[in-house]
């Protein structure tokens, strides 16, 4: 899943930036009716919300040329 979210993003620099304009806060994911993927009432493990705050740390780490 996180190989696909970075692939998203790559490939959607205006979805990039809209992800980066979230800066460091914390993204509870909502929409996957899954208590492994959302955050269901706080009783989810809300993973991609973990993985949406991975990416863009990645996206800026090589914007300034660190290599992951």
């Amino acid at each position: 899943m996180a190989d696909l979210l970075r692939a998203k993003f790559l490939q959607h620099p205006d979805l990039a930036e809209v992800l980066l304009a979230t800066g460091d806060g914390r993204i509870h994911y909502r929409f996957a009716n899954s208590p492994f993927w959302d955050t269901r009432d706080s009783a989810g493990r809300n993973w991609i919300g973990r993985l949406l705050e991975l990416v863009p740390a990645e996206l800026v780490a090589e914007r300034v040329g660190f290599q992951l």
